[in-house]
C-alpha cells in the first residue's frame, strides 16, 4: 500500500491487544518462514526517499504515511536502526509521518536529541485496546511533547473512558476498530458507540474505520469476514466526527529551503465515489493515487470536498442525521 512504510518487520506480542496480531496472521497466510517474532531491516527502509526517473520523490508533498505497521516504531531491537528512521522522517519534512505503538514507556528514550515539542510533521499515537491499557498508558503518553497526539482503540476489545486524555486538550484524533484475521474477538457498537460522544463532547474528530470481523449489536453478532464490507459498515453508521483544526498542529515544509509549505500545494487526496462514499477509513487515507495504472479510469475522481456534497446529498435523500 502507498500509504505504509515498514522499516523493518516483525514484531514480540506485548499486551492483550497482540493475542492475534493481524501481522502474525499474515505471516503465516503467505508462508513466510522466518517466525513474525524475529524483527529485521526490511528492503523498503528508504521507501519516502525514492525517486521516480524524473528525480522526484514518489511520495508527494502532503500525503500522510503511517509507519511500522507490521511492528512497533519503540521496539527495543530496532534501536540501532532508529537514528536512521529519525534521520528520514528529518529529511522528508513535506510529509506528515504517522507513528503507533502501544510501548509507550519506551518513547522519551527513544526520541531523537533534537525532538524538542515534537517534529512538526510528526502525529505520534498511542494503542489502546481495553481500559486497563489506556490507565497504564496514557499518564506517560500524556507527558511526551509531539506537534500532535492521537489515540488508536484497536482491536477494541472492551468499552474504554478517554475522558481523561480528551479534557486534556492534547488529542487531535481517535480511531477505532475491531478485531480480524485469526480467533477474532468481537467488537461490540455500544464500545464503539461510548468513544464517539466522548470525542462529540470534547470536539475531537473520531474515525470508526472497520467493525472487525464480529460486531456485536442489541445482543447479536454479525460475521463480517471482508474488511472492505467491514469499513463500509463502519462508514455508514455515520458515527465518524471531523472538527476543524484537528491537523493544525501538523505544519510541513519543503525539504530544500525548509519554507513552511502552503496548503494549496500539497496532494489533495482523490476518491473512487462508488468504492468510497460509506468508507469508515476515507477521513485517514491518501485517497487513491490518479495516476495509478490499475485504477478504473471509467469514472471520474472525487475530491474531498465532493465526497463531502456527496455524503450530505446521500444523507438528505435517506434522511440520516
Amino acid at each position: 500500500m502507498r500509504d505504509i512504510w515498514n522499516p523493518w518487520h516483525g514484531c514480540i506480542k506485548y499486551s492483550e491487544g497482540c493475542q492475534n496480531c493481524y501481522m502474525y496472521a499474515l505471516d503465516n497466510r503467505r508462508g513466510v518462514e522466518r517466525p513474525s517474532s524475529d524483527i529485521y531491516r526490511t528492503n523498503n527502509f528508504d521507501y519516502p526517499l525514492k525517486k521516480d526517473r524524473q528525480g522526484n520523490y514518489k511520495l508527494r508533498p502532503g500525503e500522510r504515511i503511517r509507519a511500522n505497521m507490521t511492528s512497533d516504531t519503540f521496539l527495543e531491537q530496532a534501536d540501532e536502526w532508529r537514528d536512521e528512521f529519525w534521520k528520514i522522517i528529518r529529511t522528508r519534512s513535506d510529509l506528515e509521518f504517522w507513528l503507533l505503538t502501544k510501548r509507550v514507556p519506551r518513547i522519551e528514550q527513544c526520541l531523537p536529541a533534537d525532538w524538542g515539542g515534537g517534529y512538526p510533521n510528526v502525529f505520534l499515537n498511542m494503542t489502546c485496546e481495553n481500559q486497563r491499557a489506556f490507565d497504564e498508558r496514557w499518564p506517560v503518553f500524556e507527558k511526551i511533547p509531539a506537534a500532535a497526539k492521537g489515540i488508536c482503540c484497536a482491536p477494541l476489545l472492551s468499552m474504554i473512558d478517554l475522558t481523561p486524555a480528551l479534557r486534556s486538550g492534547q488529542i487531535s484524533e481517535v480511531s477505532a476498530g475491531g478485531e480480524n484475521y485469526d480467533n477474532p474477538r468481537p467488537c461490540d457498537y455500544d464500545w464503539v458507540w461510548l468513544i464517539h460522544e466522548q470525542c462529540r463532547v470534547y470536539k475531537t474528530t473520531f474515525y470508526w474505520y472497520e467493525t472487525g470481523t464480529y460486531l456485536v449489536r442489541d445482543g447479536k453478532t454479525a460475521y463480517i469476514p471482508y474488511k472492505h464490507d467491514q469499513s463500509t459498515i463502519a462508514g455508514a453508521a455515520r458515527l465518524n466526527l471531523i472538527f476543524p483544526g484537528s491537523h493544525d498542529g501538523i505544519v510541513l515544509k519543503d525539504p530544500v529551503t525548509h519554507e513552511v509549505l502552503d496548503k494549496t500545494t500539497l496532494r489533495r487526496p482523490m476518491y473512487n465515489p462508488l468504492h468510497c462514499l460509506n468508507c469508515g477509513n476515507r477521513g485517514m487515507c491518501n485517497g487513491c493515487d490518479p495516476d495509478c495504472k490499475q485504477r478504473d479510469k471509467s469514472f471520474k475522481m472525487a475530491t474531498s470536498e465532493e465526497m463531502d456534497a456527496l455524503e450530505a446529498a446521500w444523507k438528505q435523500q435517506y434522511n440520516v442525521k
